[in-house]
């Protein structure tokens, strides 16, 4: 796990993705976009790697068909998702299928995830990833069932409480999946809170239950860009 301090973190972020692309242009490449302010660097993104071999998708979803809340349909909004579509990559959508329910958009989503490893044995899943002020990452909110994050699913769909979050119903991808399945990952976290978090993780031993950004410290090639003090 590496720590990027920078001044201009929207750019170091955008660099950091765009050399990955870079790495593994050759290969099959799933890329895994997480929303909020994780979506801000993409435009910065140097996309002429992009290509038939990219697959792009979201690396959890807020269960709804309002196109202002599902991460899907944010995504698609974006200038980098056009530029990828424009350039032959390939998409997994995540968006909410007419009187589909949450368990169903969870048992798609991980269907989805198994055909392409499955298909591109040598290919690599590479994600971005933020961290909440509340101390999560990826879909993995505190005061969800932490059990539902380990085993072998890839993928989990649950429900929390409107006092944890006002997004309350959510698909996400697992602890199982972020360990054993992303080979290289982006996290892009700015502020003061969100920097007390990264020491944390950096210099304490708490666990998943506590705080899901633990999870970075188990997974493989983890660059986390922030801001300075």
């Amino acid at each position: 796990m590496e720590v990027i301090v920078s001044c201009t973190p929207l750019q170091t972020a955008a660099d950091a993705l765009s050399a990955l692309l870079v790495q593994y242009r050759a290969r099959p490449v799933l890329l895994m976009l997480s929303g909020g302010s994780a979506l801000s660097f993409l435009d910065l993104v140097q996309t002429d790697v992009v290509g038939p071999l990219v697959t792009v998708t979201v690396l959890d979803e807020r269960f709804s068909i309002d196109l202002n809340i599902n991460n899907f349909a944010q995504l698609e909004r974006t200038a980098f998702y056009a530029t990828c579509v424009a350039r032959g990559a390939l998409a997994i959508s995540t968006a909410v299928i007419p009187g589909e329910t949450m368990a169903g958009l969870a048992g798609r989503f991980e269907s989805a995830l198994h055909t392409w490893k499955t298909a591109h044995p040598n290919g690599v899943i590479i994600a971005t990833m933020g961290i909440g002020t509340d101390g999560h990452t990826a879909g993995i909110l505190p005061g969800a069932p932490v059990e539902a994050f380990f085993g072998e699913a890839w993928v989990a769909g649950y429900t929390v409480p409107v006092s944890i979050n006002p997004f309350t119903e959510r698909v996400t991808v697992t602890a199982t999946f972020l360990r054993t399945a992303v080979g290289a990952a982006v996290v892009f976290a700015l502020g003061e809170t969100k920097r007390a978090y990264i020491e944390r993780i950096q210099h304490t031993e708490s666990s998943l239950a506590e705080m899901s950004v633990a999870i970075l410290r188990d997974m493989r090639s983890v660059q986390i860009v922030t801001d300075g003090a």
